[in-house]
Protein backbone atom coordinates (compact mmCIF):
# COMPACT_ATOMS: atom_id res chain seq x y z
CA UNK A 1 0.00 0.00 0.00
CA UNK A 2 1.63 3.80 -1.37
CA UNK A 3 1.96 5.94 1.18
CA UNK A 4 -1.12 8.33 -0.25
CA UNK A 5 -3.38 5.71 0.39
CA UNK A 6 -2.40 5.00 4.18
CA UNK A 7 -2.56 8.70 4.35
CA UNK A 8 -6.19 8.45 3.05
CA UNK A 9 -7.49 5.61 5.31
CA UNK A 10 -5.81 7.20 8.70
CA UNK A 11 -7.97 10.50 7.77
CA UNK A 12 -11.08 8.01 7.08
CA UNK A 13 -10.33 6.81 10.53
CA UNK A 14 -10.20 10.17 12.12
CA UNK A 15 -13.52 10.83 10.36
CA UNK A 16 -15.14 8.02 11.14
CA UNK A 17 -14.14 8.44 14.94
CA UNK A 18 -15.91 11.85 15.13
CA UNK A 19 -18.70 10.85 13.49
CA UNK A 20 -19.47 8.61 16.06
CA UNK A 21 -18.60 10.86 18.96
CA UNK A 22 -20.06 13.37 17.59
CA UNK A 23 -23.74 12.15 17.54
CA UNK A 24 -23.08 10.25 20.47
CA UNK A 25 -22.18 13.28 21.99
CA UNK A 26 -25.89 15.24 20.79
CA UNK A 27 -27.30 11.70 22.43
CA UNK A 28 -26.01 12.00 25.47
CA UNK A 29 -26.45 15.55 26.22
CA UNK A 30 -30.22 15.27 24.95
CA UNK A 31 -30.47 12.62 27.32
CA UNK A 32 -29.12 14.86 30.35
CA UNK A 33 -31.64 17.55 29.59
CA UNK A 34 -34.51 15.07 30.42
CA UNK A 35 -32.71 15.22 34.03
CA UNK A 36 -33.33 17.84 36.48
CA UNK A 37 -30.97 20.67 35.38
CA UNK A 38 -27.87 20.32 37.79
CA UNK A 39 -26.47 23.56 40.06
CA UNK A 40 -23.81 25.37 38.04
CA UNK A 41 -21.00 24.23 40.88
CA UNK A 42 -22.12 20.45 40.53
CA UNK A 43 -19.50 18.13 38.67
CA UNK A 44 -22.61 16.98 36.26
CA UNK A 45 -23.31 20.57 35.03
CA UNK A 46 -19.31 20.58 33.88
CA UNK A 47 -19.83 16.92 32.17
CA UNK A 48 -22.79 18.26 30.40
CA UNK A 49 -20.50 21.54 29.23
CA UNK A 50 -17.98 19.62 28.16
CA UNK A 51 -19.99 16.85 26.11
CA UNK A 52 -22.43 19.72 24.82
CA UNK A 53 -19.38 21.92 23.49
CA UNK A 54 -16.73 19.34 22.87
CA UNK A 55 -19.01 16.78 21.06
CA UNK A 56 -20.23 19.16 18.31
CA UNK A 57 -16.53 20.23 18.26
CA UNK A 58 -15.24 16.83 17.38
CA UNK A 59 -18.29 15.80 15.17
CA UNK A 60 -17.45 19.07 13.16
CA UNK A 61 -13.90 17.42 11.98
CA UNK A 62 -15.78 13.75 11.06
CA UNK A 63 -17.77 15.87 8.01
CA UNK A 64 -14.96 16.25 5.60
CA UNK A 65 -15.33 12.40 6.01
CA UNK A 66 -18.74 12.62 4.58
CA UNK A 67 -18.04 15.01 2.02
CA UNK A 68 -15.20 12.81 0.71
CA UNK A 69 -17.99 9.98 -0.40
CA UNK A 70 -19.51 11.82 -3.09
CA UNK A 71 -16.88 11.83 -5.43
CA UNK A 72 -18.90 12.85 -9.04
CA UNK A 73 -22.81 12.04 -8.38
CA UNK A 74 -24.23 14.12 -5.86
CA UNK A 75 -21.29 15.99 -5.35
CA UNK A 76 -22.11 19.40 -4.96
CA UNK A 77 -25.47 18.79 -2.63
CA UNK A 78 -23.16 16.57 -0.26
CA UNK A 79 -20.58 19.28 -0.11
CA UNK A 80 -23.17 22.07 0.40
CA UNK A 81 -24.94 20.05 3.08
CA UNK A 82 -21.76 19.14 4.31
CA UNK A 83 -20.70 23.11 4.62
CA UNK A 84 -24.10 24.04 6.50
CA UNK A 85 -24.00 21.18 9.07
CA UNK A 86 -20.26 22.71 9.77
CA UNK A 87 -22.14 26.07 10.13
CA UNK A 88 -24.59 25.25 11.93
CA UNK A 89 -22.37 22.86 14.62
CA UNK A 90 -19.61 25.81 15.00
CA UNK A 91 -22.67 28.36 15.24
CA UNK A 92 -23.87 25.53 18.40
CA UNK A 93 -20.24 25.14 20.04
CA UNK A 94 -20.13 28.71 20.40
CA UNK A 95 -23.66 29.02 21.38
CA UNK A 96 -22.75 26.27 24.56
CA UNK A 97 -19.70 27.66 25.29
CA UNK A 98 -21.15 30.94 26.11
CA UNK A 99 -24.15 29.43 27.81
CA UNK A 100 -21.86 26.94 29.97
CA UNK A 101 -18.83 29.62 30.42
CA UNK A 102 -20.89 32.71 30.91
CA UNK A 103 -23.68 30.48 32.72
CA UNK A 104 -27.24 30.43 31.93
CA UNK A 105 -28.53 33.58 33.37
CA UNK A 106 -26.50 35.50 30.36
CA UNK A 107 -27.89 33.47 27.55
CA UNK A 108 -29.80 36.20 26.81
CA UNK A 109 -27.37 37.78 24.76
CA UNK A 110 -27.80 38.97 20.99
CA UNK A 111 -24.93 37.15 19.77
CA UNK A 112 -25.77 34.03 21.99
CA UNK A 113 -29.46 34.11 20.57
CA UNK A 114 -27.69 34.65 16.64
CA UNK A 115 -25.94 31.83 17.19
CA UNK A 116 -28.19 29.22 18.24
CA UNK A 117 -30.77 30.38 15.70
CA UNK A 118 -27.99 30.20 13.22
CA UNK A 119 -27.83 26.25 14.58
CA UNK A 120 -31.06 25.38 14.99
CA UNK A 121 -31.54 26.39 11.32
CA UNK A 122 -28.12 25.10 9.90
CA UNK A 123 -28.08 21.88 11.46
CA UNK A 124 -31.66 21.39 10.50
CA UNK A 125 -31.22 21.77 6.83
CA UNK A 126 -27.85 20.83 6.27
CA UNK A 127 -28.28 17.20 7.57
CA UNK A 128 -31.34 17.45 4.77
CA UNK A 129 -29.42 18.65 1.81
CA UNK A 130 -26.25 16.38 2.74
CA UNK A 131 -27.72 12.86 2.54
CA UNK A 132 -29.89 14.28 -0.58
CA UNK A 133 -26.45 14.39 -2.21
CA UNK A 134 -25.42 11.17 -0.81
CA UNK A 135 -28.50 9.68 -1.92
CA UNK A 136 -27.57 10.91 -5.70
CA UNK A 137 -24.45 9.38 -5.30
CA UNK A 138 -25.79 6.21 -4.14
CA UNK A 139 -24.20 6.11 -0.88
CA UNK A 140 -27.12 5.84 1.28
CA UNK A 141 -30.42 4.44 0.85
CA UNK A 142 -33.66 6.37 0.63
CA UNK A 143 -34.81 6.38 3.90
CA UNK A 144 -31.66 8.30 4.90
CA UNK A 145 -32.55 11.80 3.48
CA UNK A 146 -35.94 11.65 5.46
CA UNK A 147 -34.69 10.53 8.90
CA UNK A 148 -32.94 13.49 8.57
CA UNK A 149 -36.31 15.37 7.63
CA UNK A 150 -37.42 13.73 10.64
CA UNK A 151 -34.76 14.67 12.81
CA UNK A 152 -34.98 18.29 11.53
CA UNK A 153 -38.75 18.41 12.75
CA UNK A 154 -38.53 16.57 16.03
CA UNK A 155 -35.88 19.54 16.96
CA UNK A 156 -38.24 22.13 16.26
CA UNK A 157 -40.95 20.45 18.45
CA UNK A 158 -39.44 20.06 21.60
CA UNK A 159 -40.38 17.83 24.41
CA UNK A 160 -39.19 14.29 25.77
CA UNK A 161 -41.46 12.58 23.07
CA UNK A 162 -39.93 14.78 20.30
CA UNK A 163 -36.59 14.11 21.86
CA UNK A 164 -37.00 10.21 21.88
CA UNK A 165 -37.99 10.81 17.75
CA UNK A 166 -35.34 12.91 16.98
CA UNK A 167 -32.44 10.45 18.69
CA UNK A 168 -33.88 7.71 16.65
CA UNK A 169 -33.82 10.09 13.68
CA UNK A 170 -30.73 11.08 14.11
CA UNK A 171 -29.00 7.29 14.30
CA UNK A 172 -31.11 6.75 11.34
CA UNK A 173 -29.22 9.57 9.33
CA UNK A 174 -25.79 8.85 10.42
CA UNK A 175 -25.18 5.67 11.34
CA UNK A 176 -25.54 4.54 7.39
CA UNK A 177 -23.37 7.60 6.47
CA UNK A 178 -20.40 6.16 8.91
CA UNK A 179 -21.39 2.59 7.52
CA UNK A 180 -20.25 4.38 4.38
CA UNK A 181 -16.92 6.13 5.16
CA UNK A 182 -16.37 2.62 6.92
CA UNK A 183 -16.43 1.05 2.95
CA UNK A 184 -13.63 0.79 1.18
CA UNK A 185 -13.05 3.03 -1.66
CA UNK A 186 -12.80 1.19 -4.95
CA UNK A 187 -8.89 1.91 -5.34
CA UNK A 188 -8.50 0.09 -2.03
CA UNK A 189 -10.43 -3.10 -3.18
CA UNK A 190 -8.40 -5.99 -4.46
CA UNK A 191 -8.01 -6.51 -7.64
CA UNK A 192 -7.87 -10.11 -8.39
CA UNK A 193 -5.22 -10.76 -11.09
CA UNK A 194 -5.95 -13.01 -14.01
Amino acid sequence: MNESAVRDRALRAVGVTCLVIGPLSLIAATMLQWTPQPDPSSALFAVVAVISVFGPLIWLLGIPAVVHLAQVRGWVLTFTGGLVTAIGLAAGVGHLALFFGAGQAHDDSAIGNVLLMVFLVAFAAGPIVMTIGLRRARIVAVWVPVAAIIMAVASFVGGVPAGIVQVIALVATFAPIIAAALRPVRSEVPVLAN
